[in-house]
């Protein structure tokens, strides 16, 4: 960058003496054209590199006329409006550039957000296909072993493949593995195995299915074309990549042992998605524990993603809701929840939360506005009073909303409990 503001100021004092060289910096000219050079400047970096041009012209005059011995006035007028200018460019430049940023990480976060609610749903679809026929086989469903699974990875956060050995089990009962080995990336581009069921081989970085699936960011397997038909090009049956929702790497599971009749599309699509499940619980295992050493009884989605908003109001400034609504434990509480959930945003999670002698609904609102929470606490109302008769009063409602504007919306949320309890 800055080489970039050398280089175009002396270019466009070059430019200058080439067309006028009595007079470089057009000086009382109709049009300053050198004041171009600090403007482009600070509109592609800001106003410190477009003040740091505009002293470079400055200091370019002082040295054309020491050069020349001649003795002219400081044209004050000519710099301080080009400066100014320079000045009212860089900010405007700051200002979008900072809007930029946000609008960049909010669509990368829905982007991410998205990819693991499609994730979540295929393995729903994939799992209720099987269930019929494996419940009498296989007492522990599906989804109590991935919970198990995010447990421990929440727990063992210092470990870079955290609970791998606990996740071979489990694909090995769902997915018919019989001989496999989770790696992860190690010196020299070597690769080391952190768990293995069998007597799986050593992979190597020049594995062709290991470079196919590196490469395309997916699952490879020896039918892929391409991958040599005379010879067996690799010890494997199947490699595929351990990524999360953003397409970060964490290792690869290589199988080189399964059933014939295991090696089909649905199975090996399963396999992926589990894989992906994992992923993104060891990238979000840190930020649910930190959340949950504040709040233990938060649900893991719910630690996840406050701790992710957390990170993107105080490194962007996006600003998300909590909303806490407290409930009767009774039968008509339970409907005015239930009513509730029903009319939630998409993106927005919810944690029921018992406090004393009644239920604390908190509401976790991914980047909602001040606008957002009043249109959600109006259909809340209405809602009410249309399947139950009342609105707030006669509920005694109270909703209490926190911003992630504020000083520290985790300690607000502490005192929102805190007060529930007394």
């Amino acid at each position: 960058m800055w080489l970039e503001v050398v280089v175009i100021s002396l270019g466009a004092i070059a430019v200058g003496m080439f067309f006028q060289r009595d007079n470089p910096f057009q000086v009382g000219s109709e049009f300053h054209w050198i004041w171009l050079a600090p403007v482009l400047i600070a509109l592609r970096y800001g106003v410190v590199p477009g003040v740091v041009s505009s002293l470079i012209l400055i200091a370019a005059w002082k040295l054309i006329l020491l050069l020349g011995g001649q003795q002219e006035n400081f044209p004050e007028q000519f710099f301080l409006g080009g400066l100014i200018l320079t000045m009212i460019c860089g900010e405007f430049s700051a200002a979008w550039s900072s809007r930029l940023r946000r609008a960049e990480e909010t669509n990368r976060y829905l982007d991410e957000r998205l990819a693991r609610i499609t994730s979540r749903h295929l393995l729903l679809r994939l799992s209720h296909d099987r269930m019929e026929q494996e419940i009498l086989t296989k007492p522990v469903t599906l989804r109590d072993a991935l919970n198990g699974v995010r447990q421990l990875t929440a727990e063992q956060t210092k470990d870079r493949m955290p609970a791998s050995g606990r996740l071979l089990q489990m694909l090995t009962q769902y997915c018919q593995l019989e001989s496999a080995a989770i790696f992860i990336p190690g010196k020299d581009g070597c690769y080391e195995r952190t768990s293995q069921i069998g007597s799986p081989p050593d992979l190597s970085a020049e594995d062709p299915l290991l470079q196919h699936a590196i490469e395309n960011r997916s699952l490879a397997h020896l039918q892929l074309k391409g991958l040599g038909d005379n010879e067996l090009p690799s010890p494997f049956l199947v490699v595929v990549p351990i990524l999360n929702s953003e397409q970060e790497s964490l290792g690869v599971l290589a199988i080189d042992r399964m059933p014939f009749l295991a090696v089909n599309e649905e199975n090996l699509q399963m396999l992926s998605v589990m894989l992906g499940y994992y992923a993104n619980c060891v990238s979000e295992a840190e930020g649910v524990r930190i959340i949950r050493d504040t709040f233990p009884s938060a649900p893991m989605d719910f630690a996840a993603e406050l701790h992710k908003l957390l990170m993107l109001q105080r490194g962007y400034g996006i600003n998300s809701h909590i909303v806490a609504l407290p409930f009767g434990n009774d039968d008509a509480g339970r409907q005015a929840i239930a009513q509730i959930t029903r009319i939630r945003r998409g993106l927005d999670i919810s944690w029921l939360l018992p406090v004393g002698d009644r239920t604390l609904l908190i509401n976790l609102m991914p980047l909602a506005t001040e606008a957002s929470v009043e249109g959600y606490l109006i259909r809340i109302e209405t809602i009410l009073m249309e399947y139950m008769g009342d609105g707030y009063d006669q509920w005694r409602l109270a909703p209490q909303r926190i911003s992630f504007a504020e000083a520290d919306p985790v300690v607000s949320l502490q005192r929102i409990i805190a007060e529930r309890h007394d």
